[in-house]
C-alpha cells in the first residue's frame, strides 16, 4: 500500500508539472552558456574547517592563493568576529596591528587589489553582535595577514546592512590615483530600508603594507540613478563591472523569511552613463541567494552574464520545476535583459548518482578565471561556494565548486568538444560526460497577487505586497488533501464488501483493505491539523500582526477544524455508540411482541389446540370490534406490527397479554381458477420482501402485501401462492383435496434493498455530508494556493467518487443502503416469463404435524401476481382513512345478492391484480376470538 501511494505522489507530481507548462512563460534554449558542473570538495579539502555560518565574507588572492572567511552568523544566532584563512586562523605577529572588525555578518564585501598599494579584502557595515547596524570599514592584508581599519572621510551614508553592490575585482584600479571603487546601493538599519537608486561610491587609496598598517583612506560620493524606487533585504547581488545587480529578496525590515521574497529585479549602471535596466521576471523569487560573474570571458557575451544560486523560496506560492534542488543555476545576460536557466551535471561522487548543493539562505559565492582547486588550473574556472542555512534550519559548512570549463552549449545534452567518457569527480574534474539541461519555462506564480506592491518611503518600514496573508507548512497542505483522498476509495471499498441485492456474501478481503485505508486517512488528517497549528505562519508587516492575534485567523482554518471535529471525532464516537449501546441494554423478549410460531401446528392440531381451550365465540352482532385477519395497524413501509392479528375488543387493545391469531376451520372446498393470462413468475429483485423462512397469513402484514407482489392478497392461499385443502379425514369440516396449481417457485437466497434504521440513516448522512465539505473546502484551498493542475486532479477524483457510489448502487451495492434502495425503485422495470400450467397434481396437508408448511423450501410469499405489480388503485372496500375496517362494519355483504358479490370480488380482485380469483361464498367460523 505504501508502494502504491509513491506511486500515487509521483503521477500527481507528474501531471502537476505536465500542466504547469501550458501556463509558464517560455524562455530562450538557446543562448550560449559555458559547460557546468557541480562538484563537493567539503572532504577533500585540509585543515580545519570553519564553522557552520551563513551570511559571511568571502574574498581570494590569487597570488598568495588565500581564500578568506570572515564573521557570517553562527548556528547559535550569534554574529562572529573569525577569520579564516584557507582553513585556518591567521596567527597574530607582535610587530603587526592586533585589533580585528567587530562580530558582523551581511557586510559589503570585496577585493581591493592596487598594483603594490594594496592586497587586501575590504568589508563594509554589516550588523554587529548587538543588532545594530555598523558604517566601519576594515581591510584584510593578503600578504601580511593583518586586520586594518580604514580612514574614512565624514559625510558618508547612513549605518546599514544587506547592502547590494561589492567590485568586479577584474577591474583595473585607476593607473593615477591608484584608487579603486565599490558600490553601494540599498540596504537597512532595522528601520528603514533604503532605496537601491541611492547609489554610493567608497573610493580607497593608500598603501597596506606591514611598514603601513594604517595608511589607507576611503571617503564617499553619493549619486542618484533612476527613478523607480526599489527596496530589499536578503537579496543576491553582484556588481559586474561598475553595474550593481540586485535580484529577489525582500521589501521589509523584519522577520523576514522565504515567504516575503519577491521578483525586485535591478540593475543600476554607476559608470559614465548612469541609468537602470529593467529586468523582465523569470526565476522564482529567492530568499538569501547568492550571486556572482561568469568567470570565463570568452566567449564576448560570457562577459555580460550572471549566475544566480542557490537560496530558497516559497514553494506554496511558485513552481520552479524542481529547478532548485537539481542546482539550478539561473543566468542573466545583463547586455540583452534575458533569462536562461540551465541545470548542471552533478557531482557522481562514489555512487555514481549526480549530487547537487541543496537549497539554502545565506551562502556566499566568489569567481575566479581560473580553477581554484585541482592540477589543472586551465580547464575551466570555478566558483566556490559556502556555508548557509538549509529549509530543515541546518546551518552548514559545506564546500561546493561550481566548474565552468571551457567550451560552449547552446542546447540540452549538447557536445562541446570535452573530454569522452563519464561523469568525473573530484577537485580534477574534466568535463568527461559533462552536459547541461535548458528548461523551458520561467518559474509559474501559482497564486495571483491581488494589488500591487505599494511604494516604500525610505523614512518608513515597507510592508509585504504577497496576497497570501498566512501560510503553513508544506506537510500541512499535503497531509490534508491526501486524508481527504484516502476517504473516498476507504467508502467505496467498504461498500463493495457488503452483502448487495444479489449476493448475501461479505468480501472480508476488501473490508481489510477499506480498514487500513481508512486508518492511513486518520492518521494523515490528525498529523496534518497538528502541522498546520503548529507551523502556522503571518506573511504580514508588524503592524499589521499586531491586529491579527486570533488562534484561527481565517476563515479556511475555522472551516477546516469544524469539519474535522466532525468527520475525525464526532462520527466516529457516534459510531462507535451505535456499535456498542445494543450490546449494553438487555435484548427484548420475542414473547412480548407477538406469540412464538416455533411450535406451531398444522389446520387439525390448531383446532384441537382451540377446542381444549373451549374459547367462546364472538357474536356477529358484538360490539368488539375485530381487525381483517391479514392487516397489521402498521402503515410503515416495511414496519411490522406486534398488534391486531388477533380480534380484539377495546379492552383488550390495551393488554399486555400476548395476543393469539385466529385461525379459520371452515374453509370452503375452492378450486383455483387460472387467469386468462396464466400463472406468472415474478422476477423482481427489487420486491423480494419476503421473510427467508415460509410464513403464515398472521405474519403477512396487510400494507406489506399491497406493496410487495409476492405478499398475499387473500386469505384462502398458502405461503407458496397455491389453493391446498386438507383430505376429508382433517379437522375442517366441508374440505376436500383440491389439486395444487403445479407452479412451484425455485428457493431465491438473494437479500432485497432495504433501508437502514432511521438513527444509522442520519449517521451516515452526516459522514457523506462532512465528507464532501471537506472535498469542497480541499478544492477551494487547491484553487487558491496550489498549482491549478492539483485542483484539476482533486476534482477528478472526486467525480469518480460520486459517479462510482451511483454506479455501485445501480448495481445493488449495498443492499442495506438509502441511495440503492432510491436508484433500484426508480430504475424498476420488471420483465415477467409466464410460467406454463404444469400437470395437477394433488398433496395432502401433514395430519401429523411434523410439517407446518407445504412447501417448506420456499422462502416466497404466498401469491403469484400477473401482469406485474403496480400502485393499486384506492381500496374502499378493506380500508379506510382511519385504518382496517372492522368486521361489524364489513357484515353488510349478507344483503348482498350473489351476482353482485361476485362482481365485487372480481372488480377488487381486478384492482389488486391478482390472477386467482375465489368464487364460492360460505360464512367463516372464527373459533378463537379475543
Amino acid at each position: 500500500m505504501a508502494f502504491l501511494s509513491c506511486r500515487t505522489l509521483a503521477f500527481l507530481h507528474l501531471l502537476a508539472q505536465c500542466f504547469s507548462q501550458s501556463h509558464a512563460q517560455s524562455i530562450s534554449t538557446n543562448t550560449p552558456v559555458p559547460p557546468l558542473q557541480w562538484l563537493n570538495i567539503t572532504g577533500l579539502l585540509q585543515g580545519s574547517f570553519p564553522p557552520p555560518l551563513k551570511y559571511p565574507s568571502i574574498g581570494y588572492d590569487d597570488s598568495s592563493r588565500n581564500l578568506i572567511i570572515f564573521g557570517g552568523e553562527s548556528s547559535s544566532g550569534i554574529p562572529t568576529a573569525q577569520t579564516f584563512l584557507h582553513w585556518s586562523t591567521p596567527s597574530a605577529q607582535p610587530d603587526l596591528p592586533q585589533s580585528s572588525p567587530p562580530a558582523r555578518y551581511m557586510a559589503l564585501s570585496g577585493d581591493d587589489f592596487s598594483s603594490s598599494y594594496r592586497n587586501a579584502h575590504l568589508v563594509i557595515g554589516g550588523r554587529g553582535a548587538s543588532g545594530q547596524a555598523l558604517s566601519d570599514a576594515w581591510e584584510f592584508d593578503y600578504i601580511s595577514q593583518f586586520w586594518s581599519e580604514v580612514n574614512v572621510s565624514p559625510g558618508g551614508p547612513q549605518s546599514r546592512w544587506s547592502a547590494s553592490g561589492g567590485r568586479d575585482y577584474r577591474v583595473p584600479a585607476d593607473a593615477a590615483s591608484s584608487n579603486t571603487t565599490f558600490y553601494m546601493a540599498g540596504g537597512t538599519d532595522g528601520t528603514t530600508l533604503f532605496s537601491l537608486t541611492d547609489v554610493w561610491e567608497f573610493q580607497i587609496n593608500g598603501t597596506l603594507a606591514s611598514n603601513l598598517a594604517n595608511n589607507t583612506f576611503g571617503s564617499w560620493i553619493s549619486q542618484t540613478i533612476g527613478s523607480t524606487p526599489g527596496y530589499s533585504t536578503n537579496q543576491a547581488s553582484t556588481v559586474l563591472g561598475s553595474s550593481i545587480v540586485s535580484v529577489s529578496g525582500c521589501n521589509t525590515t523584519t522577520d523576514t523569511n522565504e515567504n516575503c521574497a519577491n521578483r525586485n529585479e535591478y540593475v543600476i549602471s554607476a559608470g559614465t552613463t548612469p541609468g537602470e535596466i529593467a529586468l523582465p521576471a523569470c526565476p522564482a523569487p529567492r530568499y538569501g541567494a547568492t550571486m556572482v560573474f561568469n568567470p570565463l570571458s570568452i566567449p564576448s557575451n560570457f562577459q555580460t552574464q550572471v549566475f544566480l544560486l542557490l537560496g530558497t523560496f516559497n514553494s506554496s506560492a511558485w513552481d520552479d520545476q524542481g529547478g532548485l534542488q537539481k542546482g539550478e543555476v539561473a543566468i542573466l545576460d545583463i547586455g540583452t535583459g534575458s533569462w536562461s536557466r540551465v541545470l548542471p551535471a552533478g557531482d557522481p561522487g562514489t555512487t555514481g548518482v549526480p549530487a547537487y548543493p541543496s537549497p539554502r539562505e545565506g551562502a556566499v559565492a566568489l569567481s575566479y578565471s581560473e580553477a581554484l582547486v585541482g592540477s589543472n588550473r586551465q580547464v575551466g574556472a570555478d566558483t566556490i561556494v559556502f556555508g548557509g542555512e538549509d529549509d530543515d534550519g541546518n546551518y552548514l559548512n559545506e564546500v561546493w565548486i561550481l566548474r565552468a570549463y571551457n567550451g560552449t552549449i547552446t542546447s540540452s545534452n549538447a557536445s562541446w568538444g570535452g573530454p569522452s567518457g563519464d561523469l568525473q569527480t573530484g577537485i580534477n574534474a574534466d568535463g568527461a560526460g559533462v552536459t547541461v539541461q535548458y528548461m523551458t519555462q520561467c518559474a509559474v506564480n501559482l497564486i495571483t497577487p491581488t494589488s500591487s506592491a505599494p511604494s516604500v518611503p525610505a523614512s518608513s518600514s515597507a510592508s509585504y505586497p504577497n496576497s497570501l496573508t498566512y501560510d503553513v507548512s508544506v506537510v500541512h497542505k499535503l497531509f490534508a488533501p491526501l486524508s481527504v483522498a484516502l476517504v473516498l476509495p476507504a467508502v467505496l471499498l467498504t461498500r463493495l464488501a457488503l452483502p448487495s441485492t444479489r449476493s448475501a456474501e461479505r468480501k472480508p478481503l476488501l473490508i481489510y483493505m477499506s480498514s487500513f485505508i481508512g486508518v492511513m486517512a486518520y492518521v494523515l488528517g490528525v498529523v496534518g491539523l497538528v502541522i498546520s497549528f503548529t507551523s502556522t505562519r503571518s506573511n504580514m508587516s508588524v503592524a499589521k500582526r499586531a491586529t491579527s492575534t486570533s488562534t484561527l485567523p481565517t476563515s479556511h482554518s475555522i472551516a477546516g477544524l469544524a469539519l474535522f471535529v466532525g468527520l475525525y471525532v464526532v462520527v466516529p464516537v457516534l459510531y462507535l455508540l451505535a456499535t456498542c449501546i445494543p450490546c449494553i441494554l438487555p435484548k427484548k423478549s420475542t414473547s412480548d411482541i407477538a406469540p412464538s410460531r416455533a411450535n406451531s401446528m398444522d389446520t387439525a392440531e390448531k383446532l384441537t389446540s382451540v377446542q381444549q381451550t373451549q374459547r367462546p365465540l364472538a357474536s356477529p352482532t358484538s360490539h368488539q370490534a375485530r381487525l381483517h385477519s391479514w392487516g397489521g395497524s402498521s402503515f410503515c413501509l416495511g414496519g411490522r406490527s406486534t398488534e391486531g392479528r388477533a380480534s380484539t375488543d377495546s379492552g383488550s387493545m390495551h393488554s399486555t397479554v400476548p395476543q393469539r391469531g385466529f385461525e379459520v376451520l371452515n374453509r370452503p372446498a375452492r378450486t383455483r381458477r387460472v387467469s386468462s393470462n396464466g400463472a406468472t413468475l415474478l422476477n423482481m429483485e427489487s420486491y423480494q420482501r419476503v421473510p427467508t423462512t415460509p410464513r403464515s397469513f398472521g405474519d403477512t402484514d396487510w400494507f406489506a402485501r399491497r406493496r410487495s407482489p409476492n405478499a398475499t392478497n387473500s386469505p384462502d392461499a398458502t405461503p407458496q401462492g397455491i389453493r391446498v385443502h386438507a383430505t376429508s379425514s382433517g379437522s375442517t369440516p366441508n374440505t376436500a383435496d383440491i389439486p395444487s396449481g403445479g407452479v412451484l417457485l425455485p428457493p431465491v437466497s438473494r437479500p432485497t434493498c432495504e433501508l437502514p434504521s432511521f438513527p444509522e440513516l442520519c449517521l451516515r448522512m452526516l459522514f457523506h455530508a462532512l465528507v464532501l465539505a471537506l472535498c469542497i473546502l480541499s478544492l477551494v484551498a487547491l484553487w487558491h494556493r496550489a498549482p491549478k493542475s492539483s485542483f484539476v486532479v482533486f476534482l477528478s477524483w472526486a467525480l469518480l467518487f460520486y459517479i462510482m457510489l451511483i454506479v455501485l448502487a445501480w448495481r445493488g451495492r449495498p443492499a442495506r443502503s438509502f441511495l440503492t434502495t432510491v436508484v433500484v425503485r426508480l430504475r424498476a422495470r420488471p420483465s415477467h416469463a409466464a410460467v406454463p400450467p404444469s400437470t395437477p397434481g394433488s398433496r395432502p396437508l401433514s395430519m401429523a404435524g411434523t410439517e407446518q408448511y407445504l412447501f417448506p423450501t420456499d422462502v416466497r410469499g404466498p401469491y403469484l401476481h400477473h401482469p406485474p405489480y403496480r400502485t393499486a388503485a384506492p381500496d374502499d372496500f378493506s380500508m379506510t382513512p382511519m385504518g382496517p375496517r372492522s368486521v361489524e362494519t364489513d357484515d353488510d355483504d349478507d344483503d348482498i345478492d350473489e351476482v353482485t358479490r361476485q362482481r365485487q370480488i372480481e372488480e377488487e380482485m381486478g384492482r389488486r391484480e391478482v390472477s386467482i380469483v375465489t368464487v364460492p361464498k360460505r360464512r367463516l367460523w372464527v373459533t378463537n376470538p379475543s
